[in-house]
């Protein structure tokens, strides 16, 4: 397990909402933490497989799909927090993440 400080938090936020941003063309300042990804962005599935592949390689890490897919089953991401937490899991646990 990775250790999550507050500074590689505020890296992955920071990446997950200039990733948004650009890919749907929206302000950055008009996303919050509460904002929904798909309903309130317009974001697909492909944006956030996408999101996965920058961030593993960012972070060196060697993620399964399978793996994330199980997670969000139980947890589902209908919001930028939700989205947050959910990678900074990733970063934690890797592929173990599908156990938290």
């Amino acid at each position: 397990m990775r250790e999550l400080t507050d500074q590689i938090r505020q890296e992955i936020k920071d990446m997950i909402f200039d990733y948004y941003a650009e890919e749907c063309e929206v302000d950055r300042d008009e996303i919050t933490m509460d904002t929904n990804p798909q309903e309130d962005l317009g974001s697909d599935s492909l944006m956030f497989v996408e999101l996965i592949e920058m961030t593993a390689d960012k972070y060196d890490l060697d993620i399964k799909l399978q793996s994330i897919g199980k997670y969000m089953l139980k947890s589902p991401m209908d919001t930028m927090s939700n989205v947050v937490d959910m990678f900074c899991k990733i970063y934690q646990y890797g592929n173990d993440i599908v156990n938290q």
